[in-house]
This record gives structure tokens, sequence and C-alpha cells, in this order.
């Protein structure tokens, strides 16, 4: 009676332990699949063309490839490891910046997915569209392989600019690291940082950005120029009222317009013009107001190209942690971000890669 009773608890026990394994292999047949751990939302960095609802119900087709518009990194938290940087240019009016995901080495793009290579710097799934550049404005877009590399060496970087470079010349020295970091500049070669503390207005009181260009040009070959410029001009000259027809302003912008024409016959082959965030004087900012627009079109209208980078974005919601006492010039970390949304835009359009 007894070993009868047994074999009967031990048929049971195996039936019950039998259930329990169909139930998990139920479960786990019916879990949602998610191939790629991409925040939700798998389209994320995949190549598109505007137009064409190709990136799902939460992204945008910008730049060539499936992504959100941003104004600030909190837009892109949703999103893996992305972070807010300048847009491109055809998109800049509606997208000031976009979501993007940085690498070195296609492990970096593990975080996206599986397919995600490493492409100029930023990560990158699916074939570009045929015929397309991607949107970048001048056929250069970080989603091509295109970008023929070693052209240009790291001495032939030339850097410009006043003290927002120069208090520390921390942005040379964060935007030579990622360089180094992707190859673009090799062991003996240094970028060469002309940037300075005084003489360094475009206009004002002489053009001290344009003798340090041709200082620059006078010691080697220059093929890429990363420079600011203006808010010399802006803090120490005056206006009555702070509009583009403002003497200092003017006379800065034309002195821009004239440095572009130089270096487009000196057969400079690149510029990024990257420009101030907000400063916290309310009257140097209204001139600032006032002389970005003029910069920006005599960039964007240059005998050569120039990309324009409007720094606001990168320092949006993080001026008291990116700006120094002096509400002018970056801290260690507000000239970490400039020369990471710097390096964005030259790996974006293959500059000195």
């Amino acid at each position: 009676m007894k070993t009868s009773t047994a074999k009967i608890m031990r048929s049971k026990a195996k039936h019950q332990f039998t259930i329990l394994l169909a139930a998990m292999a139920l479960a786990f047949s019916c879990k949602p699949e998610i191939a790629e751990p991409t925040g939700g939302e798998t389209h994320f960095l995949i190549r598109c063309e505007s137009g064409k609802n190709t990136c799902g119900d939460q992204l945008t087709c910008l730049c060539g490839v499936c992504t959100l518009p941003c104004a600030e990194r909190a837009a892109c938290e949703a999103l893996p490891a992305a972070q807010c940087v300048p847009g491109c240019v055809t998109d800049h009016a509606t997208a000031p910046g976009v979501c993007e995901v940085s690498c070195v080495i296609d492990a970096d793009c593990g975080v996206v997915s599986a397919f995600h290579r490493c492409e100029q710097g930023v990560c990158r799934a699916g074939s570009l569209a045929s015929g397309g550049s991607g949107g970048s404005g001048d056929g250069a877009d970080a989603g091509t392989n295109s970008c023929e590399r070693g052209t240009v060496s790291g001495n032939q970087v030339l850097i410009l600019g006043d003290s927002f470079f120069a208090t520390t010349h921390q942005i040379t020295a964060y935007l030579e690291a990622l360089a180094r970091d992707a190859g673009a500049v090799v062991v003996g070669e240094r970028y060469r940082d002309r940037s300075s503390l005084r003489a360094n207005a475009l206009a004002l009181g002489g053009n001290g950005i344009g003798d340090q260009y041709a200082s620059g040009v006078s010691e080697a070959e220059v093929k890429v120029v990363v420079m600011n410029g203006g808010g010399a001009d802006t803090l120490l000259g005056s206006c009555d009222s702070a509009n583009a027809s403002c003497a200092v302003v003017t006379a800065a912008a034309a002195a821009a317009q004239a440095l572009f024409a130089e270096m487009a016959t000196d057969n400079v082959e690149q510029v990024v013009y990257a420009f101030y965030p907000d400063p916290g004087d309310a009257n140097v900012k209204a001139r600032v107001d006032a002389l970005r627009p003029l910069i920006q079109s005599a960039c964007e209208n240059a005998p050569l190209p120039c990309h324009w980078l409007d720094l606001r974005t990168a320092f949006a919601g993080h001026y008291a942690e990116y700006v120094q006492i002096d509400q002018l010039n970056p801290t260690d970390a507000g000239a970490r971000v400039s020369a990471e949304a710097i390096w964005a835009i030259m790996q974006q359009y293959c500059i000195a890669q």
C-alpha cells in the first residue's frame, strides 16, 4: 500500500514538473522579442530618406538617419548613450541639434544594436539611400564611407580666436585628444593654437584674429581652420543700439568676410566657426545677438566651405557648470563639451580625419 502511494505521488510530481516546464516554455515563447537595446526604438541611427516613413512613430529622418531633434541633452535621454550635437546644415532651422551616439570603434555602437557600426565617429546602421547624401548639404554625410583619411596632418590645422579658446587652451587640448583617439592625429603632430588673450578681435583695435591667421599661415601650410571671433569686439565695443546697424557689429562681420576670402585665396580647405554660448551680461549679450546672424551669414556664404557651429545648443541647461564666474569663458567641463561639438562637426564633414 505504501509502495503504491509513493508511486502515485511520484507520478503526480512528475506531471506537475512537466506542466511547469511547458508553462515556462510558453512564457518565453510569448515574450515580446526585443532584438536590440535601442531604448524601445529600433530605428535609431538607421539611415533614411526624408519624406519617407521609415523611422517609425517616434523618430524623424534628420541628417540622413532616424533620430530626434534636440536643443539639449535631456531630449536624448530615452535613447541609449545619445548626446545632443549640432544638426546638419539643411536641417538647421528645424533641428538646431540631433541625438547622436559617438564612437571610436564598432564595439562602441553595441549599446545601440549589434548591427550598428562606427562610421566617421558616429554609429550607423542600414544602407545609404541611392544617390542620397544624407542631407548634409555638401555631399559629405557622416553616414557615408567616402571620407578620405590622412590627407590633413595635425600641424595643418590652425586654431584662431579670443579668450574663449585662449583662457586655458583646453578646447584645443580636448579636441586634439579626440582626434588622436580617432587616429586623425599621429604621434609627434599637434594642432597649432594661435588663439590669444590679447589682440584677439576681428576688427576692434586692429585685426587681431587676422594677424593670428597671417602668423600661422606664414609658418606652415594651413588646410583647416577652427576658430571663433567677434566676442572681443562686442565685449569692448559699444553701440547706441545693439542691432545690425551698430558699427562694432558691422565692422566685425566685414572683417570675418575679408578673412574668409583671404583663406580661400590661400587654399584653406575647411573652416569650422564655433560661435559663443550666451554671455551673462545683458548688454554684451544684446551685441552678440546682433552679431551672430551676420557672422553666420558670412560663414555660410564664404568662398570656401565654412561650417557654422552655435555653441548655445551644447551649453543649454548647463551654463552654471560650463561657464566660468566671468560669465563669458568656459570651465573645464565647458571646454570639453565645446571640443566634442567641434569634433562632431569635423567628423560629420570629414574634416582633418
